[in-house]
């Protein structure tokens, strides 16, 4: 199966080059890399230039996640896309264990365990202690899965959509849900990638009204989700 490695830069500093090389490193070979440039001001193309084969798009304008990874989502061809920021660091088996469970079942995305790297200088443990059963009232509840620890089905994207643009925060928890909707989703109990906290960085997520701004989104997120699974068992009724 072919994979798809697809990295939004936004600005990364000098973390893009450890993203693209943990990519570079992976035991499965089968995968190509695509690094969307979110209208950076630092000179994202000649980071990439340094790593033959990996491919670059380009922005009109800053857009946000969202956008940045359905530009490249909607151009690939391969079968699986598997997600990583910027400055995260994919673990070297993330593809090879990713893609043996698609293999072995009939599943719609697979996510994992991570650890969270601080400073680029202190490794915690891994996020979760145990094995995760993932489902969609599960789900409901709380987001249980990591971005990086992600690899979905290119053709689940054209089912149930692409990610919401509107959304710069929770972004991916909108499409977790979509996609728990419609197809189960398999957690591996390995650590799949590295999740990089850098203090006073410009990540989204650490940015300082983030939390307030993400429970409210997360609330929305919940009631759209809620409002179609509702609709689809109305038409199930209809019919």
């Amino acid at each position: 199966m072919k994979v798809e490695i697809i990295i939004p830069a936004y600005n990364p500093g000098p973390y893009l080059k450890d993203a693209i090389e943990s990519c570079l490193n992976q035991s499965y070979k089968n995968y190509s890399i695509t690094v969307i440039d979110d209208c950076s001001s630092e000179n994202i193309e000649g980071i990439v230039k340094l790593y033959p084969g990996v491919n670059l798009i380009k922005t009109e304008k800053n857009s946000g996640p969202s956008a940045a990874r359905n530009l490249a989502i909607k151009q690939s061809k391969a079968d699986l896309i598997s997600l990583l920021d910027a400055d995260d660091i994919m673990a070297r088996e993330k593809l090879f264990y990713s893609v043996k469970e698609f293999e072995a079942a009939d599943i719609g995305m697979t996510c994992g365990n991570y650890k969270i790297l601080y400073n680029r200088s202190r490794m915690m443990r891994p996020f979760y202690s145990r094995p995760i059963k993932i489902s969609y009232p599960l789900m409901m509840r709380q987001n249980f899965v990591a971005s990086g620890s992600t690899t979905i089905r290119r053709d689940v994207f054209d089912d149930v959509g692409f990610f919401d643009e509107s959304l710069w925060i929770s972004e991916d928890y909108d499409m977790w849900l979509r996609i728990a909707e419609k197809y189960s989703i398999k957690y591996i109990h390995r650590v799949l990638y590295y999740y990089s906290v850098i203090k006073n960085g410009g990540s989204l997520t650490n940015s300082s009204n983030s939390e307030d701004l993400g429970r409210a989104n997360n609330r929305k997120i919940r009631a759209a989700s809620k409002a179609r699974m509702l609709e689809r068992e109305y038409n199930k009724i209809k019919k």
